[in-house]
């Protein structure tokens, strides 16, 4: 099996992949991880993991000239043809999430001259949906690809919600896709207790980008509940574009003394970090590792302004959690972390314990397995035609025009969610 991404920075898509491996390696099966990068744009520590459980090439390792351009140029650059053979040797399945890359995967089986399955993860919902119909030539191209070429087998939403989205927005069904859940645990046995921190101790961890909004909404509860005479210590752990106008709000706040940045968290440190926490906030699969470890998590709904949530992980995590405009009741956060800390030992400890007996699901073996399965999906036997260097055009004005256009529908693509109703 073959993943194409950009690079390993510790995100969830990204340790995904090295889980996989992981899992794989357990089971003797051989996986490949192809980064369109230099090695310095990885996170080391992750970087070393893959390593152990991957056969882990970069961009330098295919191309023929300058690697960072060439990147860009995927769909044309010469490529190391002896080094081709060497990566591709074995595979048969390739995977990732962005659209060119997969058209690059698209081009290295046709070299090959094999029909090998490319499989797409929607791994985050709106990846194809923003813009609608008003999208650049090469982005029309990326969807056709991705909805009209690729087999149905090859979508994987990995929610039923994720998938009924898209059917509603593309008018089609989507049946024959798939939409297990994503691996993002070992099966582990954690001790329960019911006690709490003296100050109560939250967690979030993640990427500080714009539709993680519950990252600025919590400064604000923090601040009420800290003003209530509660005893509360916030910690968030992440890097981003957004972390300067976040540390920003935080200073305004005048809530230093309780919240308090902590910048990128190592990888192989998510447990010990979070097993020490009381609470968890986030989305992905970061609330799927914290529920893992029995601690009860709040689900922070992508782009909601208000402190709002569906509720407790243990609660949700058969629907698409993350997603705004879900037919959910919805909870104050702030009500959900006052009553938590004001809440009975036994009812907080029966919490913990559907945390941990909920994420069955999530387990990296039976994604393996799922995953695996997807290696007898038919390609169609023609290739999928497209103007390369007319599409390379359109993405190099397209960026240039989302650069300096505030308006571009890329740089407001989480506007319409955020309209949606929070009441």
């Amino acid at each position: 099996m073959l993943f194409i991404y950009s690079s390993l920075s510790v995100g969830g898509i990204e340790t995904f992949f090295v889980r996989m491996a992981k899992e794989r390696a357990r089971l003797g099966l051989k996986t490949s991880i192809l980064l369109l990068s230099e090695p310095k744009q990885s996170n080391h520590e992750l970087l070393s993991e893959a390593k152990l459980y991957a056969s882990v090439y970069f961009a330098k390792d295919i191309f023929v000239f300058q690697p960072t351009l060439s990147s860009r140029l995927s769909i044309i650059a010469p490529l190391n043809k002896n080094k081709l053979k060497v990566i591709m040797e074995g595979v048969d399945q390739i995977h990732g999430f962005d659209a060119m890359q997969l058209l690059f995967g698209e081009r290295l089986a046709r070299l090959m001259d094999k029909k090998i399955p490319i499989t797409v993860g929607f791994y985050h919902y709106i990846k194809y949906l923003w813009g609608g119909n008003k999208v650049a030539l090469h982005e029309r191209i990326n969807r056709k690809f991705i909805f009209d070429y690729l087999p149905e087998q090859s979508l994987l939403f990995f929610s039923p919600g994720s998938r009924d989205l898209y059917a509603k927005t593309r008018n089609k069904s989507f049946k024959r896709s798939n939409t297990f859940s994503l691996g993002v645990v070992d099966k582990k046995d954690v001790h329960l207790s019911s006690d709490i921190s003296k100050p109560l101790k939250l967690v979030a961890i993640g990427r500080l980008v714009e539709f993680k909004t519950y990252n600025f909404y919590m400064i604000q509860v923090i601040k009420n509940l800290v003003n209530k005479g509660y005893n509360i210590e916030f910690d968030i752990y992440g890097n981003g574009p957004l972390y300067d106008e976040l540390k920003e709000k935080i200073l305004k706040f005048e809530v230093s003394n309780s919240i308090k940045l902590k910048g990128t968290l190592d990888y192989s440190k998510f447990d010990e970090v979070v097993s020490n926490s009381d609470m968890f906030i986030g989305d992905g699969t970061a609330i799927v590792q914290a529920a893992a470890l029995g601690i009860p998590s709040i689900v922070g709904v992508q782009n909601f302004v208000e402190p709002k949530t569906y509720g407790y992980f243990c609660d949700v995590y058969m629907h698409q959690y993350t997603r705004k405009g879900l037919d959910l009741p919805l909870f104050s956060v702030e009500k959900m972390i006052a009553d938590y800390i004001d809440m009975p030992t036994k009812l907080r400890l029966d919490l913990k314990t559907k945390h941990v007996n909920c994420i069955e699901q999530f387990t990296n073996e039976s994604c393996q397995q799922s995953l695996d399965s997807l290696k007898s999906i038919e390609m169609p036997t023609r290739n999928f035609k497209y103007n390369r260097f007319i599409y390379l055009l359109s993405r190099t004005a397209d960026r240039f025009n989302m650069k300096y256009n505030k308006k571009h529908p890329r740089r407001t693509q989480f506007e319409d969610f955020r309209a949606l109703n929070e009441k």
